[in-house]
């Protein structure tokens, strides 16, 4: 079974890309991409005129869409 050795260290490597990103302070598994939730999710609260009130709100969307702030 020597062929399905290399295999398991890219499925690892798939596994933690998946809920990997390049934003810090952000941890997601299972999640929506990140760049895709990070996106519709700053659409989505891109006119709350409030800085604090857009930044809770952008939170909650991520935390919807599997991801949170550590």
């Amino acid at each position: 079974m020597p062929l399905f050795r290399p295999v398991a260290p890219l499925l690892v490597l798939t596994v933690l890309a998946a809920c990997a990103t390049t934003e810090p302070g952000w941890t997601g598994e299972g999640a929506v991409p990140f760049d895709t939730a990070l996106a519709q999710c700053r659409d989505d609260v891109a006119n709350i005129p409030v800085q604090a009130t857009r930044e809770a709100k952008l939170a909650e969307c991520m935390a919807a869409k599997g991801w949170t702030r550590e």
